[in-house]
């Protein structure tokens, strides 16, 4: 009796044990796939940064460019809206070639 309560001790503390070790490896596991997430956050924080940056310095240009053509007068007001609906969609782009409303007579 005494040998079968001692069989039954030891083998309650292996599975104890094995239960422990299968634990532990999977929270090595989750810890590890945590880390490479926790990674991977910093790379994209940093692309979006990147990014943000970069649209500011373009709208920066924007903003430059057309304030340049307004002072040269080599636009007005009307044109760049114009033009930013273009750009937006909004209008379809103006035709190419001859167009004679456009272009006046050819003779």
């Amino acid at each position: 009796m005494r040998a079968m309560t001692a069989a039954l001790a030891v083998s309650a503390l292996a599975l104890l044990a094995a239960g422990w070790a299968r634990f532990r490896r999977g929270e090595r596991s989750l810890v590890a796939e945590l880390s490479a997430m926790s990674e991977r956050v910093c790379e994209l924080t940093a692309r979006v940064e990147a990014a943000e940056a970069s649209a500011e310095r373009a709208v920066t240009q924007v903003e430059i460019a057309e304030s340049l053509l307004l002072e040269k007068g080599i636009a007005d007001e009307e044109d760049l809206e114009a033009m930013r609906q273009r750009f937006d969609g909004e209008s379809p782009p103006p035709a190419r070639g001859y167009v004679p409303r456009r272009d006046g007579d050819l003779h």
